[in-house]
């Protein structure tokens, strides 16, 4: 009897680590498919905005806004679950941030469908990245930090891009994570 009990804790334990990379892997696909349209993202947004932001060859300087949740390298835990566990809260807040950055949008530009359709396709992907995250974490209800009214148009254009700037970071980094995950469970 007990050599079945172990044969089949062993045969869980083997099953746990297939839907436990299976999940890995999923998480990695939706991270690198939505890096991909933030990429987009990014450009769209910068052409839509107007001179300066469309100028050829402008480089837009970083801004630091208020509780927009930037990748600073230097504050990043060692450990990649703990990096998850920072990515988990920045897509939730990112989640905040897209709905902010498509209404500001379509009040400014109402008329680029293109623009307008990309920030819903980023605010579902951050959705659905935190949601993924959360499981492959084993967290349950996380709350995403509030974020800041801006009141002038030059500063939710600014805004904007940082929003969709962090979110390519946040993926960036996503990505690498779960592929140094992937790799130690494939061992």
């Amino acid at each position: 009897m007990e050599v079945i009990t172990e044969h089949l804790a062993g045969i869980l334990g083997h099953v746990q680590e297939q839907e436990g990379k299976e999940a890995k892997r999923q998480a990695l696909l939706l991270v690198s498919m939505a890096k991909a349209q933030a990429e987009r993202l990014m450009e769209k947004y910068l052409g839509e905005q107007g001179p300066p932001f469309s100028d050829n060859g402008v480089a837009v300087p970083h801004v630091k806004i208020e509780d927009l949740p930037a990748v600073d390298h230097g504050e990043l835990p060692p450990s990649p679950w703990k990096r998850l566990a920072r990515s988990l809260q920045a897509f939730l807040s990112l989640g905040e941030w897209f709905t902010l950055v498509l209404l500001w949008q379509t009040s400014l530009n109402p008329k680029s469908r293109e623009l307008l359709n990309l920030l819903k396709i980023a605010k579902n992907n951050s959705q659905a990245i935190g949601s993924n995250l959360a499981t492959l974490l084993g967290k349950q209800d996380v709350a995403s930090p509030p974020v800041p009214t801006l009141s002038s148009s030059m500063k939710k254009k600014v805004a904007g891009y940082m929003v969709c700037k962090s979110f390519h970071e946040w993926l960036a980094q996503t990505e690498r994570d779960l592929v140094i995950l992937l790799a130690e469970s494939s061992v």
